[in-house]
């Protein structure tokens, strides 16, 4: 355990019980061998944060990992925005580091003319091609990492980009003060995270996994950083991962005033009781309605009908496992990342199919695990052939006609 879980002021909001990595795909005469560790959920009195008291071996969760940032078209598109904002608004001799690079779906939106890195702990992610002009560093991204960081950059970084990366381990005090390390005086990073009041303030527990080790409001990320020398210069309510914060942290040296974005928000965290562990208590008895209502809506309705799972990220293994839709004993599930196809939703037997494979005008229902990529699936699905009722848990429990 890292020493930031022996932490006195953490106080239990929730206890999932005993939950498998999110992205620990196996063959199906695997599901056996799938480990599982504790998921409970915790508040800190010092920073406010939302956070895990513990998380796994953070090596056997990245070093090899099955997640792809181009496998979701809509998360591709929105890397992509990202460079081509970057594109049209900096000079092309700016030094930019990409945090969880993974496969370099956003490195190679940028424009070549920029000093290109990444670094990202996986080594099966990333496939080099001849066009790709950045390098990837692969280890994790912390305080023992920034020596050979600086001995490849040379220079300090102008610009760190991290999209939905810092909640992701339990040295997330170090991640940040690696960015203190690296940046130049005047520049700042880019940074992505789940917003906790978007998403398990509203008993949205989907977002509740061990890659998630932090669970940020923007009042938390300011007590986080504050120490450590950083100051978030602006921040916005985005709706990525059913609910983000884009925030920019420069330097407390940097001369760049702070937004009224960021004040207008702290005050809204404020007013809503954000920093109140009274309100955090409450949060139990609300998961536990969300949780039976998937429950009572979709599992007790087809524990023997032939059902269809539409999606499987990271955050519907959770649902999966925390909802029992392990008691629906006809149920196939299909998602459009080749790694997936052919394996177990981990913790169950549900397979998981490439979508070529399923016979969608069978399906009198289906749920769409992938809920927070609505928009993009549901045409989908009418245009493969799907007729029928649509389950969708979050953020309100319901059925939808296609």
């Amino acid at each position: 355990m890292n020493n930031q879980t022996k932490n006195k002021n953490l106080h239990l909001i929730y206890d999932f019980g005993l939950m498998p990595h999110v992205n620990n795909y196996k063959l199906k005469d695997d599901k056996g061998s799938v480990p599982k560790y504790p998921l409970r959920l915790m508040y800190c009195d010092n920073s406010k944060l939302l956070r895990l008291d513990s998380m796994p071996d953070r090596e056997n969760i990245y070093r090899d990992y099955d997640h792809l940032s181009s496998a979701s078209s809509a998360n591709a598109k929105h890397l992509e925005s990202i460079a081509e904002n970057i594109n049209d608004s900096e000079s092309t001799d700016k030094i930019i580091l990409e945090v969880g690079c993974n496969d370099a779906t956003l490195l190679r939106r940028l424009n070549n003319n920029f000093n290109i890195f990444g670094i990202d702990p996986a080594s099966n992610v990333y496939r080099h091609e001849e066009k790709d002009q950045f390098k990837i560093i692969h280890e994790f991204f912390d305080k023992t990492s920034v020596l050979k960081i600086k001995n490849i950059i040379k220079k300090p970084v102008d610009i760190i980009i991290g999209i939905n990366v810092f909640a992701h381990n339990d040295n997330y005090v170090e991640m940040f003060e690696a960015i203190y390390e690296l940046l130049s005086d005047d520049g700042y990073a880019h940074i992505e995270v789940a917003y906790a009041a978007e998403t398990i303030m509203a008993a949205n527990f989907d977002t509740i996994y061990h890659e998630h080790f932090c669970n940020y409001t923007l009042t938390s990320l300011k007590n986080i950083i504050d120490p450590i020398g950083l100051k978030i210069i602006d921040a916005e309510k985005i709706s990525t991962q059913g609910g983000s914060l884009r925030v920019r942290i420069s330097k407390k040296t940097s001369n760049v005033g702070i937004s009224k974005n960021v004040i207008d928000l702290l005050n809204y965290e404020l007013e809503h009781n954000y920093t109140d562990i009274n309100f955090y208590k409450k949060l139990s008895d609300k998961i536990d309605d969300k949780i039976n209502q998937i429950r009572n809506l979709f599992i007790d309705k087809n524990l023997d009908e032939e059902v269809l799972i539409v999606g499987v990220p990271a955050r519907g293994v959770i649902t999966a496992n925390t909802c029992d839709f392990d008691k629906l004993k006809k149920a196939i599930a299909f998602d459009d990342t080749p790694e997936k196809q052919g394996k177990l939703i981990p913790g169950t037997n549900i397979l998981i199919n490439s979508p070529q494979e399923i016979n969608f005008s069978k399906y009198k229902t289906a749920c769409l695990l992938a809920w927070t990529y609505k928009e993009n699936l549901l045409p989908r699905l009418k245009e493969y052939g799907f007729k029928g009722q649509i389950f969708i848990p979050f953020p309100s429990p319901r059925y939808e006609n296609i």
